[in-house]
């Protein structure tokens, strides 16, 4: 992936298939698959190979491969050149680079899904 906004503490390799609710204080990184719910309250980053279908709870969001489901998000989604979503993004900020694709619908107010950043700690356990 090109950009990192923060240290990786848990990393989903190309090989995982991982089905379920991942719940975490740090970031994530996916490079495999993964479907069904994703509540992280730091980073998540979607690499260039991988597909999620899921969503996606966390601070910001970075997809460089292909994400078909929500996501939320308290700070910024960035969709790479390589990057796909297919689904709604609530979020401060959306940046999708020349060459990322974006279907769905956006919502720009953060605020009323979460009163603040602890808003996430009902998600994490």
């Amino acid at each position: 992936m090109k950009k990192r906004l923060g240290v990786v503490q848990s990393i989903l390799g190309p090989e995982t298939d991982f089905r379920g609710v991942f719940r975490g204080e740090d970031a994530v990184q996916i490079e495999g698959f993964f479907e069904g719910e994703l509540y992280v309250k730091s980073d998540v980053y979607v690499a260039e190979k991988s597909t999620v279908k899921a969503t996606i709870h966390a601070h910001r969001v970075i997809v460089s491969g292909e994400v078909i489901g929500d996501i939320e998000a308290l700070q910024t989604v960035t969709v790479t050149q390589t990057g796909r979503v297919y689904g709604n993004i609530t979020g401060n900020e959306l940046h999708v680079e020349p060459g990322g694709l974006y279907k769905g619908n956006v919502n720009m107010d953060v605020v009323s899904n979460y009163n603040d950043y602890e808003g996430m700690a009902k998600f994490v356990r």
